[in-house]
């Protein structure tokens, strides 16, 4: 394809709108904030400096509409700065919010003011596509703050953040042709965003946008835009560009090296590498890039490091806490709940679990829910403002289960809390072998098939079928002899002798009627099948 040709995907595209409304929820009673926030989507790819100021508007018109939801006398005025200060004062709005507002009003003003670049002064700021992702979260989380609290509408009826991987081209495409190499980038990342989410309907449709995506990448080269590298790294890397060797795309992404901001680049690389089998530089290369502060870096460093390196993990937990990446707020606070739980006289320990939850829960780290339950389990409450009872704390753990930002090893002690509680048969026989493998004592082990075994009968009776994760009888036996008196009291019982006599407990089987008219089958076909063998 030529470099002043355009093709007939993009002639057929040049209307595209977004394809996902993330602040449908504003737009009629808060337009003006709806008109900003969508306008700062629209150009996030684009045109970050347009993108960056709609966010800072965007801030200025949420503290105005806080400051008179709240009354604040006098009203907020002043620098946006002031009028964040204004809020902070009243002490009305929670942490993590002032500390968004101010993260998007710094980027915002530097986005207004000109730099000088190789001997040019330039009026351009970019950031990094995982950047500028992380700022669209921040700004979608403070809008449904404010949606909260204006129009009364609850946290889990507006919808969670998508990324929109669409953006009208006709702008895009004209500004590009014009000489705007991040308008050249962002239609280039439209069209390797179609290629990743396999829209394309047919082979045809896919090599149009193979043909698109090279184009518009070379375009944004030859413009001058550096993150292109990145883009097409990536884009071979993940085999939505082909005709490259292993070689080639490692040269790329040594390249993308020499301009990488803030870990980007290295994540690319290490996640490649990682993916042929060059785990060990991979591994070094994201935690370079997890060190820079790189949020997906951090992740996947946290996740690698926690069994293997604990002095890593703390270190990495400690970088992530300075760069505002929430999933380490939930790990921080598990480390908190670990000293106390060590030693739950040390008043210091508990001063400080109860302020990494308060901390949590107001920065909306992802589980906070499941360590709040476990704290006021281990603390009787001591640790959390409000007091929970047994079935809450339970219902709270297993609620927000899902959401732990990494494998933590917490199925055990999850199984100490449901013991306390009523319910949750599905989900002990879900996490049964997870809980027995992470300990070694014998009379853990003991109490968590008790536990499960205990439940299960009681769910037997009122439902007359069970699904157990191992044989029943087992469970009980080994959950007796390994020390559990629950267990064995219940052995002894009258009514365990009966119910065990009965033989109907099996691996997740059904018990009652139908399983004993299956056994009543099978010994008529064993009978049959002996009688044959005599003929």
């Amino acid at each position: 394809m030529s470099h002043n040709q355009v093709s007939q995907t993009q002639h057929t595209s040049l209307f595209t709108t977004q394809s996902v409304d993330n602040y449908a929820f504003l737009q009629s009673e808060l337009n003006e904030l709806y008109i900003q926030a969508i306008q700062a989507e629209k150009y996030a790819t684009s045109d970050t400096q347009s993108s960056l100021a709609k966010m800072r508007l965007f801030v200025e018109l949420a503290c105005h509409e806080l400051g008179r939801f709240y009354g604040l006398k006098p009203p907020v005025s002043g620098d946006l700065i002031n009028k964040i200060k204004q809020l902070e004062a009243s002490s009305k709005i929670d942490a993590w919010v002032i500390e968004s507002m101010n993260t998007l009003r710094y980027l915002g003003n530097q986005s207004v003011h000109i730099s000088e670049s190789h001997g040019h002064f330039v009026a351009q700021i970019t950031l990094s596509h995982s950047r500028m992702r992380e700022l669209m979260q921040e700004m979608h989380d403070i809008a449904k703050y404010v949606a909260g609290k204006l129009l009364n509408i609850s946290q889990n009826q507006m919808p969670e953040w998508q990324e929109n991987h669409s953006l009208e081209l006709a702008d895009s495409v004209a500004l590009a042709l014009s000489g705007s190499n991040q308008s050249s980038y962002g239609i280039a990342k439209y069209f390797l965003d179609k290629l990743s989410s396999k829209e394309f309907g047919n082979k045809q449709q896919r090599a149009n946008w193979q043909l698109d995506l090279e184009y518009w990448s070379d375009k944004a080269v030859l413009q001058g835009c550096t993150d292109t590298w990145l883009l097409l790294a990536n884009a071979y890397a993940e085999k939505h560009l082909v005709d490259k060797t292993s070689q080639e795309i490692k040269e790329l992404y040594k390249k993308t090296l020499l301009f990488d901001k803030d870990g980007e680049a290295l994540l690319g690389f290490g996640l490649y590498l990682t993916r042929i089998g060059e785990s060990k530089l991979g591994l070094d290369y994201l935690a370079e890039s997890a060190m820079k502060g790189n949020h997906e870096a951090l992740s996947f460093m946290l996740s690698v490091t926690y069994k293997l390196d604990n002095n890593a993990y703390l270190e990495f937990v400690q970088q992530g806490l300075k760069v505002q990446h929430k999933a380490s707020l939930t790990l921080e606070l598990f480390e908190k709940i670990k000293r106390y739980e060590a030693n739950p006289q040390d008043e210091v320990a508990l001063r400080s679990l109860r302020s990494g939850l308060i901390e949590a829960e107001a920065k909306k780290a992802p589980a906070v829910n499941f360590f709040k339950g476990y704290a006021a389990f281990i603390s009787d409450n001591k640790a959390v403002c409000k007091d929970l009872s047994s079935q809450e704390r339970a219902d709270l753990m297993v609620a927000s289960y899902e959401d732990l930002p990494i494998a933590l090893e917490v199925e055990a002690l999850l199984v100490d809390v449901i013991a306390q509680a009523e319910g949750h048969q599905a989900f002990l026989t879900k996490i049964f072998d997870r809980a027995v493998a992470q300990t070694d004592d014998s009379q853990k082990v003991a109490h968590i098939k008790s536990v499960v075994a205990l439940r299960s009968i009681d769910l037997f009776k009122e439902m007359r079928s069970v699904k157990t994760p191992m044989p029943l009888r087992q469970m009980l036996q080994e959950a007796a002899n390994e020390g559990d008196a629950e267990a064995r009291t219940y052995m002894n019982s009258t009514e365990g002798r009966a119910l065990l006599k009965k033989g109907g407990f099996g691996v997740e089987g059904n018990v009652g009627r139908k399983a004993g008219v299956k056994k009543a089958k099978d010994r008529k076909k064993n009978k049959a099948a002996k009688k044959a063998r005599r003929k």
